[in-house]
């Protein structure tokens, strides 16, 4: 972004740190859509207006209403943010190489400790 009275494209990533991926917080892992990878790249014009190019886990997410609300609520709220539009990146397949590395220690730490806890034992009918 050039000098003008627009927000820094950074502080609008760092505001997606707040937005989490649903799917994520159902499984009681919440992982904002950075840690997942799935902000491609973020542009904040002169005269203040934001746009946020993400891409998805899976073409067919049933979240993508929610998690885009949530991005422009999110850098809506960055001070000199006067706008936002959310644009979807259909031409990213999303893996986990596109995670950052706290993502992916995010990710590592919930599969090790799924692989701790015992699954409950089902009642015998009698």
């Amino acid at each position: 972004m050039s000098a003008g009275t627009g927000a820094p494209a950074e502080l609008v990533r760092a505001a997606l740190l707040h937005v989490y991926d649903p799917c994520s917080q159902s499984w009681q892992r919440p992982m904002s859509v950075v840690d997942l990878g799935l902000v491609r790249d973020v542009t904040v014009t002169d005269d203040g207006r934001a746009t946020v190019r993400i891409s998805l886990t899976a073409p067919f997410c049933m979240a993508v209403p929610t998690i885009m609300q949530a991005i422009e609520q999110k850098a809506g709220a960055v001070e000199g943010v006067t706008g936002v539009s959310v644009e979807l990146d259909g031409g990213t397949l999303w893996h986990t190489d596109l995670m950052t590395e706290k993502g992916r220690a995010l990710l590592s730490a919930a599969r090790t400790e799924d692989h701790r806890t015992p699954l409950p034992l089902l009642p015998t009918p009698h």
